[in-house]
């Protein structure tokens, strides 16, 4: 599986599941397409979600990183929506389940509890994973078939990626014939990452951002309905709103975060 596809299905998809409700949140830590992306769903994603904080790196930049991937899957789930996908199959709902389940009790964490501590019951785990389930996929469905292999890639990959990767880990470097379906395999999947990596992009080139840089309350016209704080300068005005124009000071429009 690519890094690509790994972080998609085990990424809480936080957002689309507060936004399936009419609830009340604190603060909106950014908004797509006029929709708030509340701040509980980027620390829910924070507690839950395989990204890990790198060495160094501030409680800021680290969730400005799981703001980014939050952004991106609300965008494939929507891109997704416009082609009907299917609902995965209850087989495949609950391996995702268990493989959460494993992924937290093997860095020591009590699955039941951080549930609880994220704010989210069962069954909005379960639903989080459904939805990343269709993502994923959609991306298989979308590029998969179109990650075609011409013979020069599988040998770069092996002198561009695979040589000097087991340079660095000190491990004894094979000749390219012994590896060269491995090769392939992995040019392939460089592939498929490189074509979501563009989609995203021209996803985002197309969409309405504003990442937020002190998480504000929510002056838009859709779920959910944001209480307490007053409101920080944002890029883009929402509807409803009095927001600043784009010349202003405040928010971040469209950009990805300075920390990705």
């Amino acid at each position: 599986m690519t890094d690509r596809a790994a972080r998609v299905l085990p990424l809480l998809f936080c957002a689309a599941a507060a936004l399936g409700q009419a609830v009340l949140v604190d603060r909106v830590a950014a908004s797509v397409n006029d929709v708030a992306i509340p701040e509980s769903a980027v620390r829910r994603a924070m507690l839950l979600s395989p990204i890990e904080r790198a060495p160094g790196e501030s409680e800021n930049a680290f969730r400005a990183r799981v703001l980014d991937a939050l952004i991106d899957q609300y965008l494939e789930y929507e891109d997704a929506q416009r082609f009907g996908p299917s609902p995965p199959d209850a087989t495949e709902i609950a391996a995702a389940m268990k493989s959460l389940r494993d992924r937290l009790a093997a860095d020591g964490k009590d699955p039941a509890a951080e549930f609880a501590r994220a704010g989210m019951t069962v069954d909005d785990v379960r639903a989080a994973l459904e939805r990343q389930l269709v993502v994923q996929r959609y991306l298989k469905e979308r590029f998969r078939s179109l990650a075609t292999v011409d013979a020069e890639r599988p040998k770069a990959e092996y002198e561009e990626h695979y040589v000097p990767e087991r340079k660095a880990a000190g491990q004894p470097v094979l000749p390219y014939e012994q590896v060269a379906s491995e090769m392939e395999t992995r040019a392939r999947e460089r592939i498929f990452d490189e074509d979501v990596e563009k989609w995203i992009g021209d996803l985002r080139d197309r969409a309405r951002i504003t990442i937020y840089p002190t998480p504000t309350a929510w002056k838009g016209q859709g779920t959910p309905v944001v209480i307490a704080t007053a409101p920080a300068a944002a890029t883009t005005p929402v509807p409803g709103g009095d927001g600043p124009r784009p010349d202003q000071p405040g928010g971040q429009e469209n950009g990805r975060p300075a920390s990705r």
